[in-house]
């Protein structure tokens, strides 16, 4: 199973009224028809703009935009988290070791810390006290109050295009930023 690739606004504390994003999404033909509803979350269907949208890597990728049987979630589509009300941390079994934003060594054990979004890390170099969504991930991770998740993504094999990105910021004032992390649960 692949990935997604997550859209996010850039300060992790922020909650904007989701109903401009899905309007943003929607108008760039990026998100289709509804696929499931859950509490802080909906799905939908990818819509014709999705790979235009959607930058892949590679000559030929495959792209399948519809399931092949009921639990099949390994086709390209779109969920819509939050407004959550703290932010959430979506990593993955690839993600790296992120760094300190103070003096950017490494933190190596913190998957063995079970790091919450707001948690207090002290960097094992300078000893600054770092939350986690102040580290920086380097793009392997998503960390958020509301999220776009495009799910179906192998991690680094896919952007979203600045115009994507430019419709988010005009929805919302303010700007967003994206990274790779899981698929996370269904629906």
């Amino acid at each position: 199973m692949n990935g997604s690739l997550y859209l996010f606004p850039t300060c992790p504390e922020a909650a904007p009224d989701p109903a401009p994003v899905l309007a943003a999404l929607e108008a760039l033909q990026v998100a289709g028809t509804p696929l499931a509803e859950t509490v802080g979350k909906r799905v939908f269907h990818a819509g014709e703009g999705f790979a235009r949208e959607v930058i892949f890597a590679g000559c030929s990728p495959h792209l399948r935009f519809e399931a092949a049987h009921a639990n099949d979630r390994d086709f390209c589509h779109l969920a819509l988290h939050g407004p959550l009300p703290t932010p959430r941390l979506f990593t993955g079994p690839r993600t790296g070791r992120p760094r300190c934003p103070s003096c950017r060594a490494r933190l190596d054990d913190w998957r063995e810390r079970a790091v919450a979004p707001l948690s207090t890390l002290p960097c094992p170099a300078c000893e600054a006290a770092c939350r986690a969504i102040d580290l920086d991930w380097r793009q392997q991770a998503a960390i958020g109050r509301l999220l776009v998740e495009l799910r179906n993504v192998f991690p680094g094999e896919a952007t979203p295009s600045d115009r994507l990105l430019a419709a988010l910021h005009k929805a919302t004032g303010i700007d967003w930023r994206y990274g790779w992390a899981a698929m996370s649960e269904a629906p």
